[in-house]
């Protein structure tokens, strides 16, 4: 049986939504054109002609707004913008509409899985291709020959894919120290390219074909490297996750038994290539060992399946993903939430984002939404304040035109940094070097000589002084004189009486 996964092509990957959602929904869309905000928005300016400065928490909307292009003069964008450069602590939530232009395929658009899952084996008696990501197709044979045909050629397809412009902004956003954690609905692990730190790594164990060990010493291995978490704590744990895979990872396969993690390897893919689902090698050690021994041999041995999970099924990590996630909103203290490429049509995703949301809110930042597919207006009211109706790798284009200083690599920003603290630091040692010289100036340099006009100044002042001081001569000796003629005077008269 032969299949194939049928890539999206250059004019596909840019439509790769569902448009028939956007035509039903535009009667109900509250469209924002030229970029006026409703009134509601805007608080009233105190001052004719004032333009206070807007805090992020007057753009919270009360109900979903849709911006249906991406305008430069939109005062909405322009927002957002300015909202998201300031943001510090942002969560990002993905799903397969990031990784279209990648090659893979989405999930619900008009070229999606479903769509060509349902087209190619148009004998099996399913009514949506959903069920062929179901649990309940192990109960069939025939869908599980075509499950594993069809999952091979997926891998195969996202082995040759490359990180797209969206998978390279968040990676941008965790080089900047501004993400808190991306979580994603994709099991392609595209992230793991750019160097992002995946929740797989740290929850898996890997199994390689060539055994060098037997069993017991793989658990007493890892009952030690539980203890070792127990002893580092959850959250250092949890701190090292870039990536929060919430549906599991197609790189990687598990057991249906025994649960072990084993990476793929050629003989495992022709197994699929066939429709068939390979033997656990953990599991025929097991009963190897078993056999040597002397004791009864297990009957049934696990099947490797690819390590995702499906719809009806339980999630081998849901309860370390909880945890995290309350880490996240009750420590991480997220400022900003980014939505791409998901229409949040399952249940436990819709959850987290309401989670999420009302934390983010609470901290005056704001919720937006990428993708161009209805989400349904009337149950995201409140939680979702814009959804922005473009292309993700599009919005991505957008913002590097408008905020450039954003997409500046963090060596960048701290040398820029650097240099003006360097400059900040030479003009107070240029200050106060001048202050000292002056100092020095007033203690060192000898009076000025004085000018004409200030020597002709003091010759008058003198000859001012001069001439009172003559007066004043005149008048005292007339005095002294006036005195020794009255004494001679006074000397002739008691001469007389004798």
């Amino acid at each position: 049986m032969t299949t194939s996964i049928q890539l999206l092509t250059g004019d596909q990957r840019s439509s790769s939504f569902d448009e028939t959602d956007l035509t039903i929904n535009q009667v109900r869309r509250v469209t924002v054109e030229n970029g006026r905000i409703p009134c509601k928005l805007v608080r009233a300016q105190s001052v004719v002609g004032a333009k206070p400065r807007r805090k992020r928490e007057d753009f919270i909307t009360e109900k979903l707004i849709h911006i249906s292009e991406l305008d430069e003069d939109n005062v909405l964008l322009q927002n957002i913008n300015k909202s998201l450069s300031r943001s510090k602590r942002i969560i990002v939530l993905t799903g397969a509409g990031i990784s279209c232009n990648a090659g893979i395929p989405d999930f619900r658009s008009a070229n999606g899985l479903y769509k060509q899952v349902k087209s190619e084996y148009p004998k099996i008696n399913i009514s949506s291709g959903q069920e062929m990501f179901d649990i309940s197709l192990f109960r069939d044979e025939m869908k599980i020959s075509v499950w594993a045909t069809f999952m091979e050629k997926l891998y195969s397809s996202v082995q040759t894919a490359r990180p797209t412009k969206t998978h390279r902004f968040i990676a941008h956003l965790k080089n900047r120290n501004k993400m808190l954690r991306c979580y994603t609905q994709n099991i392609d692990g595209l992230e793991n390219n750019l160097g992002l730190e995946l929740s797989s790594k740290g929850q898996t164990k890997t199994y390689l074909n060539e055994l060098e060990t037997n069993s017991l010493h793989n658990i007493h291995q890892q009952l030690q490297e539980k203890e070792q978490e127990k002893k580092e704590g959850f959250n250092a744990t949890w701190k090292n996750f870039d990536v929060v895979q919430l549906h599991g990872d197609l790189n990687t396969l598990n057991c249906t038994k025994c649960f072990h993690i084993v990476q793929w390897s050629r003989s495992y893919a022709r197994s699929f290539r066939r429709g068939e689902l390979p033997s656990c090698p953990n599991c025929a050690e097991i009963n190897m060992k078993r056999s040597q021994q002397g004791k009864r041999v297990v009957d049934t041995v696990g099947l490797l399946r690819p390590n995702i999970v499906l719809y009806g099924e339980n999630h081998p990590s849901g309860e370390i993903i909880s945890q995290g996630l309350n880490f996240d909103i009750c420590k991480g203290k997220p400022d900003f939430f980014i939505i791409m490429g998901t229409s949040l049509k399952v249940d436990g995703v819709k959850k987290l984002v309401k989670q999420i949301s009302k934390q983010v809110h609470e901290k005056g930042g704001l919720v937006v939404l990428v993708n161009k597919t209805s989400i349904g207006d009337s149950s995201w009211h409140g939680i979702i304040d814009y959804q922005i109706w473009e292309d993700c790798d599009s919005w991505v284009d957008f913002l590097e035109d408008e905020i450039p200083d954003f997409f500046k690599a963090q060596r960048q920003v701290e040398r820029q940094r650097q240099l003006k603290r360097e400059a900040s630091e030479l003009r107070k040692s240029k200050a106060e070097e001048t202050k000292r010289t002056k100092e020095s100036e007033s203690f060192n340099t000898p009076p000025t000589t004085p000018v004409r006009e200030e020597l002709m100044l003091e010759e008058k002042d003198g000859g001012e002084k001069d001439m009172k001081g003559g007066v004043l001569n005149d008048i005292k000796r007339k005095l002294i004189a006036t005195g020794d003629d009255f004494r001679e005077c006074k000397r002739a008269k008691n001469i007389s009486t004798l």
